[in-house]
C-alpha cells in the first residue's frame, strides 16, 4: 500500500480498504445468520473496533 507525496491514501489503497471492510461485514453477517455468533457478540466486536479506531459504532 502506498501514499502520495502529501502522505494521503492512494485510490488503490482506499479501494482495498473498502473491499476488506465489506468482506468483514459480509463474514460477520454470515456468522450471525449461521448462529455461530450472537448479536451481542457482534456488538462486542464492534465496541472493541471502536475502542481501537475511534470511529462511531454500528448496531448489529
Amino acid at each position: 500500500m502506498t501514499v502520495n507525496a502529501q502522505g494521503e491514501d492512494t485510490p488503490s489503497e482506499r479501494a482495498e480498504i473498502h473491499f476488506l471492510a465489506a468482506l468483514v461485514d459480509e463474514l460477520m453477517r454470515k456468522l450471525l445468520t449461521a448462529g455461530l455468533v450472537s448479536q451481542a457478540d457482534l456488538n462486542d466486536i464492534e465496541a472493541a473496533v471502536v475502542a481501537r479506531t475511534g470511529s462511531a459504532p454500528r448496531a448489529w
